[in-house]
């Protein structure tokens, strides 16, 4: 019996060795997937797949490839491999490295499993692309779209917003009668019926709900027409989701300072817009900002699971301009009233705070609405804006028009002789003047006689000269001034080269290319004409010496300040303070002298058309002859308040047809105004 019982406790001993055997799991070599993971070798790693993995191959190679590929990897490490523990499972860290978004690292489990012929088969899950994958799962890359920023007035009027069209379209799964909402949309959406029922039957046929019609900028809709068409079951109109757009509210009267978006040439399909003129290109980067990235894994619900990585977007700036809306329209309306483009008539108003530089409209007629840009310009149109007839309304004329300053130069050509002594406020005219016409005399004159439009008084000298524009003085102390001083006093003064701005602006010359600044040229230039070329919008910061009563010329600002939106915070990122562009460039002695003829010219003298009931202006008026007939004239009109609650200054030049200048007094005194 007792051997009995040793017997079986033999037996007892060896079947427990056996099952303790048993449970410790043979240690497979696994490193050839190993190996075929970290040369992302796809195919080699599907081979150590176990069929039991519950993964189709065509599943398996397309997600590694497509993540991968996605994230840029560039090589796969494998490091701190053990195991297996008594499940099996092997354990091991395994780091992505990218180009882009630097290194993915985790710690991964793989279990074994033997093949019917013993070798080691991996039980294959999704966890082994990223610990949380399961299967529906994808990593995503999506890109965190910057917000443009906006363009706002002075006063915090939207000048460029962000906002929607108002979209009509049809939803075919409410669509009841398709007839009845065809015959309601055509004839607001241009569409035929016929168009409308074919569209409506494509996208029933492909399951598309959501069929577009017709897009219209804010405004062009009415009310009625509107909720004639929401009456209608299947039709609506919806201005928040559908057509996003970049709306200019102010239209043709500041569509030279705001520009318009498009897209850039040759740009692949579906760029977005940038920047083409105005400040939405001067801007462009500011505005745009900068767009963010994340990649993340979502589940199958849609959830992000975990981010992987994320550049936040840095959110467009917005600009904050000096203009004032209500001026500026005023400023665009007084020359689309005065001025005919069908005559070819075109001109600028700039009203400045002289005291800051900053401007506080600038309008440019004929000019064009940055509106139809965003639906693209009918062809008709853009064919029209081309042609002579149209008088060029794309050009911006107040930065990039260069025009012959006339008349309007002269108090600097009197500061230039003043200051370099050649002349005294004194200094009469001393050669002989015949039928209103003055031959110098001088050894080595170059030119013909020197023409006045009226008799100025005797003697001429600096005041009379002034007040009544007399190209004859100015001519006779330009030449006593001398070449080298004359120019050398230009060029101080900016008038060879362009004024900083906002937007950019063509610069000044006092001489064409290659030529030189003959005696002729010297007194031809003295009052304006000569081959002097000026911006309105540069002319304009010039008077700013006067008005400001400084002396120094300030440099025009446009935009005071961008901001942008940080978190729950609106931050100012830059800020322009007012600057003198040319300090100096005329001294106390010149201002004491010339401010009051300045004054008188408008009181008394060829400025008397700006004059407005109770305000105290002084001013310059200027007229250059432009074409060889003399058929065509630049007219100018500068002009300031002497008292008042702020300096405004107020530029306009108008190119009309000769005898039409007058009209820039019209023009002048609608902005002079309170």
């Amino acid at each position: 019996m007792r051997g009995i019982k040793l017997l079986l406790l033999g037996a007892a001993v060896l079947m427990l060795a056996a099952c303790t055997a048993q449970a410790v799991p043979e240690r497979h070599d696994i490193s050839g997937y190993i190996e075929a993971f970290e040369a992302m070798d796809f195919e080699a790693m599907w081979e150590y797949v176990s069929p039991d993995a519950g993964v189709d191959k065509d599943t398996f190679l397309s997600k590694h490839r497509a993540i991968f590929s996605g994230l840029g990897v560039e090589s796969v490490e494998v490091s701190n491999l053990s195991g297996p523990d008594e499940d099996g499972v092997y354990t091991y860290t395994a780091t992505y490295r990218t180009k882009d978004y630097g290194d993915f690292t985790n710690d991964y489990k793989l279990t074994v499993r033997p093949d019917i012929g013993g070798d080691a088969k991996v039980l294959w899950e999704y966890s082994l692309i990223f610990p949380e994958m399961e299967e529906g799962s994808t990593v995503r890359v999506e890109t965190l779209k910057a917000a443009r920023g906006e363009i706002f007035a002075s006063d915090g009027t939207l000048m460029a917003r962000n906002t929607y069209a108002d979209t009509v379209y049809l939803d075919t799964q409410k669509v009841k009668d398709i007839a009845a909402a065809a015959a309601a949309a055509a004839p607001v959406t241009g569409l035929t019926e016929a168009e409308i029922v074919e569209k409506y039957e494509k996208a029933a046929e492909s399951g598309t709900q959501i069929v577009v019609l017709a897009r219209f900028l804010p405004g062009k809709l009415t009310d009625e027409q509107k909720e004639n068409l929401s009456a209608v079951e299947g039709l609506g109109v919806d201005n928040k989701m559908y057509t996003p757009i970049r709306d200019y509210p102010l239209g043709e009267s500041a569509a030279h300072i705001l520009g318009y978006l498009g897209y850039p040439k040759d740009a692949p399909e579906g760029s977005p817009k940038v920047g083409v003129a105005g400040l939405e290109a001067a801007y462009q980067d500011e505005l745009a900002g900068e767009d963010g990235k994340i990649i993340y894994i979502r589940d199958r619900w849609g959830r992000n699971v975990r981010t992987l990585w994320e550049k936040k977007e840095r959110q467009g700036e917005d600009l904050r301009l000096t203009i004032k809306p209500d001026l500026q329209k005023k400023a665009y309306e007084a020359l689309s009233t005065y001025l005919d483009y069908a005559k070819k008539q075109s001109g600028v108003a700039v009203v400045m705070d002289a005291e800051t530089g900053y401007v506080e409209a600038m309008a440019t007629y004929p000019s064009y609405d940055n509106n139809l840009f965003t639906f693209g310009v009918p062809e008709e149109t853009w064919n029209f804006w081309q042609a002579a007839e149209s008088n060029h309304p794309l050009f911006a004329r107040a930065t990039q028009g260069k025009y012959p300053p006339g008349s309007v130069i002269k108090p600097f050509t009197a500061v230039a002789a003043l200051e370099s002594g050649a002349i005294t406020p004194d200094t009469a005219f001393d050669g002989v003047i015949e039928d209103n016409k003055w031959l110098p005399t001088e050894p080595g004159w170059d030119g013909g006689t020197i023409t006045r439009i009226s008799d100025s008084g005797t003697p001429l000298k600096l005041s009379n000269g002034l007040i009544n524009s007399d190209n004859i003085y100015f001519a006779f102390i330009a030449l006593k001034l001398g070449a080298e001083p004359f120019a050398a006093y230009m060029e101080k003064i900016g008038m060879t080269s362009a004024v900083p701005f906002d937007l950019p602006v063509a610069s000044a010359q006092i001489l064409n290319e290659g030529n030189s600044l003959t005696r002729s040229r010297l007194a031809d230039s003295g009052y304006g004409q000569g081959e002097l070329l000026v911006t309105p919008l540069q002319m304009a910061a010039m008077y700013t010496a006067f008005a400001n009563g400084t002396g120094d010329i300030m440099q025009p600002v446009l935009v005071e300040k961008t901001c942008r939106t940080e978190g729950l915070d609106y931050v100012t990122v830059t800020e322009t303070q007012p600057t003198a562009w040319v300090k100096g460039a005329v001294q106390p002695g010149s201002l004491n002298t010339l401010a009051p003829l300045l004054q008188a010219v408008v009181e008394q003298g060829t400025g008397k058309g700006a004059r407005v009931n109770g305000v105290k202006i002084a001013g310059k008026t200027g007229t250059a002859e432009k074409s060889d007939d003399k058929s065509r004239e630049i007219s100018w009109f500068a002009g300031y308040w002497l008292d008042g609650y702020y300096d405004r200054l107020v530029l306009v030049m108008v190119d009309v047809a000769a005898e039409e200048g007058p009209v820039k007094f019209d023009i002048a005194r609608e902005l002079l105004k309170p």
